[in-house]
C-alpha cells in the first residue's frame, strides 16, 4: 500500500506522541531527562534517513523524513512557540515573576547583548575561516538566546526552587526580543553588503520598538479576549478556544503585521491572562484550562524536539573534522560566556536571593534549542549567501543545540543534587514533615474506626501503621528560619483559600484581588501575619476622590464610586475574616513550636479584632447597606451551591443529558444576571431619609423636596477629614449615617445621624470647628446660599436653623 508524504506525516505525528508516551510509561527507570531522549530518538531516525537502506527499502519514509528536514523554520517557529510560550508564562507564578522582573530583565537584555559581543569576539579569533564581524555578531546573537522550549521543559522536569526556575524560564522568555533585534540587525548588514546603519541611536529604537510594541500587542490582545472571556461564563469549549486563538494571533500579529517579538507578546499576554484574567475565567472552567494547555505544551515539546533531532541529522554535514573541533572549541568556549555573563550581574541577582550555587545552575541551565536552529535556518536557506557560510552557521548551531540539550540538560539534575538544590530549603522542609506529621496524627486517630470496620477486621494493620516521628531539635538560627517558613506557607494557605472561595462563588473577584494581593505583598516583605497595612489602607476612600465631590456633574458618578469602593471593602474584609480563621486550623499541624503558634495566633486575632470592628462600624452605620451586601454574598453561594449539587446529581445519572443541559443553564443565567445591590439614591430617596429625622417632623414636604434637590451626597471612611477649622465655607453638611468628631482646640464633640456640621458657617461662610470621620459616614451637603432661599419659604425650617445656631453658641460659652 502507498502512503504518499502528507499521510506519513500525520503518522510521524501519532508515533511521536507514542513514542513520548512511551517515554513517560517508564520515566522511573530512565535518567535522561525527556527532551534529551526525544532529541536522541530525533536524531537517530534522522541519521537513519541518511542511509541507503531506507532509501532502498522504505522510500515513504524516507520521503517524510525529508520533507520534515526542509520544513520553512518560520513555520517551525509560528507552529510550536505560540503554544509553549503561552503555557509557560501562564502557568508562571504572576506574583513570583513580577517578583523576580528586575533580575529576569537584566539577564536578558543587557546580558544577551554582552553575551552576543563576547561569542561575536569569540568567533572573531577562534575561528579558522575569517568571518567578518557582521558575521560574527549575527552569529553571536542568535547563539546566544536560551532557548524557552528547552529550557522550560527541563525545569519542569527537575527543579524544586521555584525562585530559581522562574529566574531562568523567564529569562529564556523574553531574551528572544533581544536576541531578534540583534539577529535582524546585522542579518539586514550581512544581506545589504555592509550598508546598513549600525550606530547606537538605531539599535536602541529598533530595540524598543520590537519588544515594546510587542509587550502592547500582547496587552492589547490579551484585553480584548479577557473582555470577550469576561461575557461568557462556565462555557469551557469557549473560554478554550479563545486563548488559542489569543496566543496565536498575538504571534502573528506581531511578527507578520507589526515585524516585532511575537514571543514578548505572547509572554505579556500568558503573564495577562495568569493575573488579571484569573478571575476572569469562569472558576469551573480554570483547572480544566490549565490541564489543557499542560497537554498542549507536552504535544508540542514531544514534537518538536524530535523534529529538531530530524532536522540536525540529516541537513548537517558530518565529513569535516576541521569543523568537530571548532565546535567543541565552541561549547567549552560558549560556557565560558554565559559565566562572565551571569556573574558579571550577581550584584542584581543577590538581591533576588540568588547564591553562587544557583548562579552556577542558571549558566549551566544556558540550553539553546528550536529557536537559535530556526534562525541560523533562515540562514541556511538564503540563496543570496554562501552556501558554505550557511552550511558552517547551520552546523555549529545544531552541534551547540544537541551538546547543550545532552550534556547540560542530563546534568542537570546531577548538578543539583550536588548543591542540594533538588530539595526544599531545610525551614520549607521542616515545615512539611510537620505537616506530614499532623497527616500521621490523624491516621492514628481514626485507626480504631477502621479497625473495627466489617470488612477491615482482618487486615495486618500492625505492618501498615508507622510511628510517628518527633521532630529534631533546631538551634536558634534554624528557629527563625523555620519560623519565617511557617509563616510563608500560612500566607500561602491563606491565598489559595481566597481562590477557593472564588471559585465556589463566596468572594467577587475584586475582592479576591485586593485579597491575594495583601497575601503576596507580606509575602514579599517579613512574611507577616499582622499588620496587613496595604489591606487596610485599601478599605479608605481614595484622597483623590474628594477633590471630585463638588463638580455638580461629576458627584452622582463619585458619590457611586464611594459607594462601590465601600461594598467591596466591606466584602473585602469579611473574606479576610474567613481567610484569618481558615489558617487559624492549621496552626497546631504547622507550627515548628508551641511558642510560635502562641505567636502568630496573637497576630492572627489581632488581624481579626481589627477587621470585626470594621464591620461592626459599617453594620451599625450603614445597615441597609450590609444586609444588602450579605443577601447578595448569600444569593451567589446558594446559585453556586445549587450547580454543585445539581452536578453531583448529573454525575450519579439522576438526569439524562438534555434535561441536566436545561437545569444547567438555567442555574448559570441566573449566576450571569445576579443583580448586585443599587447605590444610586434620587432625591426624592434623600427627602424620605431627611424626613425620618427627629427635627425634621412637621416640615413642608416641598421644602423636604427641595432640600433633597440640594443635597449633594458624600461618604467618608474612618478616620477622614471633612472639613478643617478656620476654613472658608460655601456649604453645611448633615449627617446621614455615621458618627462624626467636632473638634476645637479646647472641645471635641461627637455627633450622629441627624447632627449638623458647620451650623456656624451658615451666618460667617467659615467652619469654626473641624469634623472627622470615627465611622463610615454618609452626608450630605446643602449649599449656604441656595439653602437660605429654601428657608425664607419655610418658616419652621428657620426655626429649625434657628434652634442649632443657638444650641451651637450655648456650647461655646460653656466650653473651657
Amino acid at each position: 500500500m502507498h502512503l504518499d508524504s502528507s499521510v506519513l506525516m500525520v503518522i510521524f505525528v501519532i508515533l511521536s506522541l507514542l513514542l513520548g508516551a512511551l517515554i513517560k510509561s517508564v520515566s522511573k527507570t530512565l535518567s535522561s531527562p525527556y527532551c534529551v531522549i526525544l532529541l536522541l530518538a530525533g536524531l537517530s531516525l534522522g541519521l537513519y534517513g541518511r542511509t541507503e537502506h531506507i532509501q532502498a527499502n522504505l522510500p515513504g519514509l524516507n520521503s517524510a523524513l525529508r520533507t520534515l528536514a526542509q520544513v520553512d523554520p518560520h513555520l517551525i517557529l509560528l507552529l510550536f512557540l505560540p503554544t509553549l510560550i503561552f503555557e509557560s508564562a501562564f502557568s508562571m507564578d504572576p506574583h513570583l515573576f513580577k517578583r523576580m522582573s528586575k533580575q529576569i530583565m537584566v539577564l536578558a537584555v543587557p546580558g544577551l547583548i554582552l553575551s552576543t559581543v563576547l561569542t561575536a569576539i569569540l568567533t572573531f579569533y577562534l575561528f579558522p575561516w575569517q568571518w567578518s564581524w557582521t558575521v560574527c555578531f549575527l552569529f553571536g546573537a542568535l547563539i546566544s538566546a536560551t532557548d524557552p522550549v528547552a529550557v522550560v521543559s527541563l525545569l519542569k522536569e527537575i527543579s524544586s526552587r521555584k525562585r530559581l526556575e522562574t529566574l531562568i524560564e523567564g529569562e529564556s522568555l523574553l531574551n528572544d526580543g533581544t536576541a531578534i533585534v540583534l539577529f535582524s540587525l546585522f542579518y539586514g548588514l550581512l544581506t545589504s553588503g555592509g550598508q546598513a546603519d549600525l550606530n547606537i541611536a538605531a539599535i536602541s529604537s529598533s530595540f524598543i520598538s520590537v519588544v515594546f510594541l510587542g509587550l502592547l500587542i500582547g496587552l492589547g490582545v490579551g484585553a480584548v479576549f479577557l473582555f470577550w472571556i469576561g461575557r461568557v461564563f462556565n462555557q469551557a469549549i469557549i473560554e478554550i478556544t479563545l486563548t488559542i486563538s489569543a496566543a496565536y494571533i498575538a504571534y502573528f500579529i506581531a511578527e507578520n503585521v507589526f515585524h516585532v517579538s511575537g514571543v514578548v507578546a505572547v509572554v505579556s499576554l500568558g503573564v495577562l491572562v495568569s493575573s488579571v484574567g484569573r478571575t476572569r475565567i469562569s472558576p469551573g472552567v480554570s483547572v480544566f484550562l490549565h490541564h489543557f494547555w499542560q497537554m498542549m505544551a507536552h504535544i508540542a515539546n514531544t514534537l518538536i524536539f524530535i523534529l529538531v533531532g530530524i532536522i540536525i541529522a540529516s541537513r548537517i554535514r558530518l565529513d569535516n573534522w576541521e569543523w568537530w573541533v571548532t565546535l567543541a572549541g565552541l561549547y567549552i568556549g560558549i560556557q565560558i560566556i554565559r559565566a562572565v555573563t551571569v556573574f558579571t550581574f550577581m550584584p542584581i541577582l543577590k538581591q533576588a536571593g540568588i547564591s553562587k550555587e544557583k548562579a552556577l545552575v542558571v549558566i549551566w541551565g544556558g540550553l539553546r534549542g528550536a529557536v537559535s536552529l530556526a534562525l541560523a535556518l533562515i540562514i541556511a536557506q538564503d540563496h543570496f549567501l554562501p552556501k558554505e557560510l550557511g552550511d558552517q552557521i547551520l552546523f555549529l548551531t545544531a552541534g551547540i543545540v544537541v551538546l547543550t540539550i545532552l550534556i547540560n540538560a542530563s546534568s542537570m539534575s546531577i548538578l543539583l543534587r550536588f548543591f542540594g538544590l533538588d530539595k526544599l530549603p531545610e525551614a520549607k522542609q521542616a515545615s512539611l514533615i510537620k505537616a506530614q506529621q499532623s497527616i500521621k496524627q490523624h491516621l492514628t486517630n481514626d485507626l480504631a474506626l477502621l479497625q473495627q470496620h466489617e470488612f477491615l477486621q482482618r487486615a495486618d494493620w500492625k505492618s501498615l501503621t508507622e510511628p510517628i516521628t518527633e521532630a529534631q531539635p533546631v538551634s536558634a538560627v534554624q528557629e527563625a528560619d523555620f519560623l519565617v517558613a511557617f509563616r510563608q506557607r500560612l500566607l500561602e494557605t491563606e491565598r489559595q483559600f481566597y481562590w477557593s472561595q472564588f471559585s465556589q462563588g463566596s468572594l467577587t473577584a475584586q475582592a479576591t484581588k485586593h485579597l491575594v494581593t495583601a497575601v503576596e505583598f507580606s509575602l514579599d516583605g517579613n512574611a507577616e501575619i499582622s499588620l496587613r497595612r496595604t489591606l487596610f489602607e485599601s478599605w479608605k476612600t481614595p484622597n483623590y476622590i474628594l477633590w471630585f465631590y463638588h463638580i455638580p456633574f461629576l458627584n452622582k458618578m463619585v458619590v457611586n464610586f464611594s459607594f462601590e469602593h465601600l461594598s467591596l471593602s466591606y466584602d473585602t474584609a469579611r473574606g479576610f475574616l474567613q481567610g484569618q480563621e481558615e489558617i487559624q486550623k492549621h496552626l497546631q499541624s504547622l507550627s515548628p513550636s508551641e511558642q510560635d503558634r502562641q505567636l502568630v495566633e496573637q497576630e492572627i486575632e489581632d488581624n481579626k479584632k481589627h477587621t470585626r470592628l470594621y464591620i461592626q462600624k459599617i453594620r451599625e452605620n450603614f445597615p441597609e447597606l450590609s444586609y444588602s451586601l450579605e443577601t447578595y454574598a448569600a444569593q451567589r453561594l446558594l446559585l453556586h451551591l445549587e450547580r454543585v449539587y445539581l452536578n453531583e446529581l448529573i454525575t450519579e445519572g439522576v438526569f439524562d443529558e438534555s434535561e441536566a443541559k436545561k437545569l444547567t443553564k438555567e442555574i448559570e443565567y441566573k449566576i450571569i444576571h445576579l443583580a448586585k445591590p443599587p447605590h444610586r439614591v434620587s432625591p426624592k430617596k434623600i427627602s424620605e431619609q431627611l424626613a425620618l429625622m427627629p427635627w425634621a417632623k412637621g416640615l413642608k414636604e416641598k421644602s423636604l423636596f427641595l432640600l433633597g434637590r440640594l443635597a449633594i451626597r458624600e461618604i467618608y471612611n474612618s478616620g477622614e477629614m471633612i472639613c478643617r477649622q478656620n476654613r472658608n465655607a460655601v456649604s453645611i453638611a448633615l449627617i446621614l449615617h455615621g458618627k462624626v468628631v467636632l473638634m476645637s482646640p479646647t472641645h471635641e464633640e461627637i455627633a450622629g445621624t441627624g447632627a449638623v456640621i458647620g451650623i456656624d458657617a451658615f451666618l460667617t461662610h467659615r467652619f469654626n470647628r473641624s469634623a472627622k470621620a470615627m465611622t463610615p459616614v454618609e452626608l450630605i451637603w446643602l449649599n449656604i446660599e441656595h439653602l437660605k432661599i429654601v428657608i425664607a419659604q419655610d418658616k419652621q425650617l428657620g426655626e429649625i436653623f434657628a434652634s442649632h445656631l443657638a444650641q451651637q453658641s450655648h456650647r461655646k460659652e460653656v466650653s473651657p
